[in-house]
């Protein structure tokens, strides 16, 4: 029993250091009214669908420049006042993230985008980027 839970221990360690954190190099945010239909994506990964989100968004101007070769571009879309990444981490390709939002019912839905280096991710949160 011992030599099980030792066991267990290691391999709970042993993932959670696979798991390496990704520097999340520019943020930005947004509203849309809740009778827009929320984002689908949790990922952007062209200058089109970039594009598309932002506007979505109703984010003001053009959508920044992003070099889609080297980055990808972080969604997240929840019914509440504020909304950002928390963080993210690559683990075995796997760039999983964390979002934070506050707890109210708002009458808008926040969007929140976090620019990641695209480097070595195979899939976000478990889907193709762009997905």
């Amino acid at each position: 029993m011992i030599v099980r839970g030792v066991a267990l221990t290691f391999l709970f360690t042993a993932t959670a250091l696979a798991a390496e954190p990704v520097k999340i190099s520019k943020t930005w945010t947004g509203h849309m009214p809740v009778v827009v239909p929320p984002l689908l994506e949790s990922s952007v990964a062209s200058r089109a669908q970039w594009s598309n989100v932002w506007a979505t968004c109703q984010m003001k101007g053009a959508a920044p420049a992003v070099d889609f070769d080297k980055y990808l571009v972080l969604v997240a879309v929840r019914n509440s006042t504020s909304v950002r990444f928390a963080d993210a981490k690559l683990d075995h390709g796997n760039l999983t993230t964390r979002v934070v939002a506050t707890p109210d019912a708002s009458p808008r839905r926040t969007c929140a985008f976090a620019q990641v280096p695209r480097a070595g991710v195979q899939r976000v949160n478990g889907a193709p980027p762009g997905k």
